[in-house]
């Protein structure tokens, strides 16, 4: 058993993993897939003796976080032959994706689950993505103006973009990944800081006791011995920047003796105000 990228020659046979679990999905529209996506995407699998029993794609999108430009992938195709399942592959294709994602200082991964549960294990959470009617009609500067993290659709992604008919409501799940560069555009109303223990199972680059320093554009993570004023799961993380978890509703919150003033930094902190990403693949 070997888990590798697939290189360009060999993405191809990858095609009937595909076809055989995503059976919802018309030839036309796999046909311009294997076409456009595949051109320049990442394929993470699992292989035995040449045969892909599992695999993940890596798709690549440039985002507007706050202003700059950040690269993300989105994880799609995540599948495995049934015979293989329950196996651990892919735990492991998705841990391998979310190092390498992690040492390629990528801010965060995201993904469309087919089925929410499947990722809650690997720290992924609902992202609060917007879902209103007519978002897709809107121009850059009318987004821009709402939305603090979107996908700026430029001529590399009108290259890889697949016309085929969208949808609005995109149930999205995201998870931190290179925290330094996702905490950079968080700023707070005024400079502070927090003392921050962070566990993360996966990424360990993620884990450990942080001093969080704000200023009014954004903010960084420097690692500290002191005993910190709170602590925290990675997916909390990642629910509180996207305002899906109130100060008050974080896990840690109930261990902390002294609530008042750490409430009160933690409501300065300037978390996403609006998402939009309304993809397909």
């Amino acid at each position: 058993m070997e888990i590798r990228y697939l290189t360009q020659e060999e993405k191809a046979a990858s095609r009937a993993l595909y076809e055989e679990i995503f059976v919802e999905d018309e030839k036309a529209f796999v046909d311009a897939y294997y076409e456009i996506k595949t051109a320049d995407n990442q394929i993470l699998a699992a292989l035995e003796d040449g045969s892909i029993l599992a695999m993940l794609h890596r798709n690549p999108y440039t985002f507007r976080f706050r202003g700059i430009c950040v690269q993300a992938d989105y994880l799609v195709a995540v599948a495995t032959r049934r015979p293989f399942r329950h196996q651990g592959l892919m735990r492991s294709l998705l841990t391998r994706a979310l190092r390498d994602m992690e040492r390629e200082r990528q801010p965060f991964a995201f993904l469309m689950p087919a089925d929410e549960a499947i990722y809650l294990p690997f720290d992924f959470r609902l992202m609060g993505n917007e879902d209103e009617e007519g978002l897709s009609a809107l121009s850059e500067a009318e987004i821009k103006e709402e939305y603090d993290l979107y996908i700026e659709k430029d001529e590399v992604y009108e290259r890889r973009h697949i016309a085929w008919p969208e949808w609005e409501t995109t149930p999205m799940m995201i998870r931190p990944v290179h925290l330094p560069a996702l905490v950079k555009q968080v700023g707070a109303e005024e400079e502070q800081s927090i003392l921050l223990s962070l566990t993360d199972p996966i990424l360990p680059e993620n884990q450990g006791t942080f001093r969080w320093e704000f200023t009014g554009e954004g903010s960084r993570l420097i690692p500290a011995v002191e005993e910190p004023e709170l602590t925290i799961s990675i997916a909390d993380m990642g629910s509180f920047l996207c305002g899906m978890l109130g100060p008050e509703e974080l896990s840690g919150m109930a261990e902390v003796r002294e609530k008042r003033e750490l409430l009160k930094k933690l409501n300065r902190i300037q978390v996403l105000n609006g998402i939009y990403i309304n993809e397909t693949v």
